[in-house]
């Protein structure tokens, strides 16, 4: 069977285009079309919409302002509407041969079949539709066909396979939702990538805000901004600063609490003795008491404490030099410890990961500092900024995650590793009812991106108190240095009174930990153990 398409043989005078085009257009449409076939080598395919049937004549559509006049040979049968690919035979001279390819003649029955049960018409996004539904596991019937339909025509940019599987995964198909579901199946996500952003951007933001705007806006803008990060700081008194900061430790040691409830490293411990003597001469040429300086160069004044006392300055209206203050937040000494206390707040250590409530924590802490942050930035800062786009991708990529988590057991881990930052993904395959299978044994991925060893995959299961684990790496040598080291691993787990297996195995292809969740349940109704409510 084949489909021949002759330049020479146009008839247009069987030919009547959908709207008012003259017969000037419909020329310069077919010869647009032809020109895109001719265009094209032998073997490679071409696709287009029949939009009208003449008799063993067709019209297709190949795109915008291209058309083909062709003639089918043989008994094949076509409808109008519907979507036929072809492989170019050959191209040679004034004729083109086009054969068709099996998937227009291999269509499933079921998808015309719905199609027509439903009263729709089968054409190319119908039919992708169907067809998407039906990977998914999702009914075909006539409601479920109408519904999936209107969210493809309201948002006809969107690929329908991603529609249909947000759809199966009772994710709300919002704009903000689309753009991180997509990130997420693309790579694309990573939480912790995102607050490092908001770390570098937001010194960026306040130059253009001072230099474009005012001084004084951008002041405004950055004690607002210190604020939002010692929300629970003390609030000691200038006068005997000193002493007061020790009643504090003294206080919150007795209660075995950390010195600002986190823990916050002394300044010193953070600069080198060169930027301490310029942080020194800053604060002072700033107007910071003489108390608060002599605190810190005694390690006694945390990098929270210091962001606090900064604040607290730029609050005084008239008291301290606003030029001096702009160079003591514009120095890269005060900007380290900005930096690293975004980071220590907004980044789990490796050890608080084990620690009760860690994790529900950092996102409370998160939620509601990120959202304050955009509000400060909804009164100062134009919303197409990196720094305002940053914030609120981070802010989409945290209610993404509470949505995904009324669904599945899922958290996304921002680690601060020894210098460096990694992302980590949790997600345990549970179901609603109970969290371990039917055996009692309980499934978990964890996934790691390390800036050295790479894409990690650790795949846990629990059985009582055995332990069987399977790591992933691309990497040989990743490999042999995980095995050479995974004593340490199971020694900690064994005084635990856990038994521990482990596999060693090259990760072949990659994937993400959005593909296994896309795996789960496909044809049964979605189940989840525990909802983890990011915003709690």
């Amino acid at each position: 069977m084949k489909l021949s398409s002759y330049i020479n043989q146009i008839n247009q005078s069987t030919i009547e285009m959908p709207g008012n085009e003259g017969t000037s257009s419909l020329e310069q449409y077919l010869r647009n079309g032809m020109d895109s076939i001719l265009g094209k080598q032998s073997g490679q395919s071409v696709a287009g919409e029949v939009i009208q049937i003449s008799g063993n004549e067709i019209l297709l559509s190949l795109g915008k302002n291209q058309l083909l006049q062709a003639k089918l040979e043989g008994n094949m049968s076509v409808q109008q509407g519907q979507m036929l690919t072809f492989q170019i035979r050959n191209n040679a001279g004034s004729k083109v041969v086009l054969s068709p390819l099996f998937e227009n003649i291999g269509q499933d029955p079921n998808v015309s079949r719905a199609l027509q049960q439903a009263g729709m018409p089968e054409n190319s996004i119908t039919v992708a539709m169907v067809k998407a539904m039906m990977s998914e596991g999702l009914p075909i019937d006539r409601q479920s066909l109408f519904q999936m339909n209107r969210l493809i025509n309201t948002n006809p940019q969107v690929d329908i396979q991603t529609l249909v599987q947000m759809q199966r995964l009772s994710l709300p198909i919002t704009p903000e939702n689309i753009t991180q579901f997509e990130a997420y199946k693309n790579y694309q996500h990573q939480l912790g990538e995102g607050l490092c952003d908001i770390a570098d951007a937001f010194t960026q933001t306040f130059q253009e805000i001072t230099g474009n705007q005012s001084m004084q806006e951008g002041l405004q803008f950055y004690q607002e901004v210190l604020n939002i990060l010692t929300e629970k700081a003390e609030q000691p008194v200038v006068d005997g600063y000193q002493e007061q900061v020790e009643k504090n430790v003294t206080l919150k040691e007795s209660r075995g609490m950390p010195r600002d409830g986190m823990i916050s490293q002394p300044v010193t411990e953070l600069l080198s003795r060169e930027d301490i003597t310029e942080l020194t001469n800053a604060l002072k040429q700033s107007g910071a008491p003489e108390s608060l300086v002599k605190s810190m160069l005694l390690g006694k004044l945390s990098g929270n404490e210091l962001l606090a006392e900064v604040g607290r300055l730029l609050s005084e209206d008239e008291a301290v030099d606003k030029e001096a203050l702009f160079k003591l937040l514009d120095g890269k000494e005060f900007k380290q410890v900005l930096k690293n206390e975004m980071n220590r707040q907004w980044l789990l250590m490796p050890e608080e990961v084990a620690e009760e409530n860690s994790v529900d924590k950092l996102y409370e802490r998160l939620n509601n500092q990120i959202k304050q942050l955009q509000q400060a930035l909804s009164q100062t800062v134009k919303s197409d900024t990196p720094l305002a786009k940053t914030v609120a991708n981070v802010s989409g990529n945290i209610e993404f995650m509470n949505q995904l988590n009324q669904m599945f057991t899922y958290v996304q881990l921002p680690l601060k590793m020894q210098n460096q930052s990694a992302n980590g993904e949790l997600f345990v395959y549970t179901n609603k009812k109970s969290l371990a299978k039917k055996d009692g044994t309980v499934s978990a991925l964890l996934h790691l991106d390390m800036e050295h060893l790479g894409s990690i995959d650790v795949h846990i299961s629990l059985t009582e108190q055995k332990v069987a684990t399977k790591f992933y790496l691309k990497d040989d040598s990743a490999l042999d240095l995980i095995e050479a080291n995974i004593d340490l691993l199971n020694n900690r787990l064994n005084q635990r009174g856990y038994s521990v297996s482990a596999q060693f195995l090259k990760q072949e292809e990659d994937g993400s930990v959005m593909d296994e969740i896309l795996k789960q349940n496909k044809n049964v109704s979605i189940l989840a153990g525990y909802s983890f409510d990011a915003r709690a």
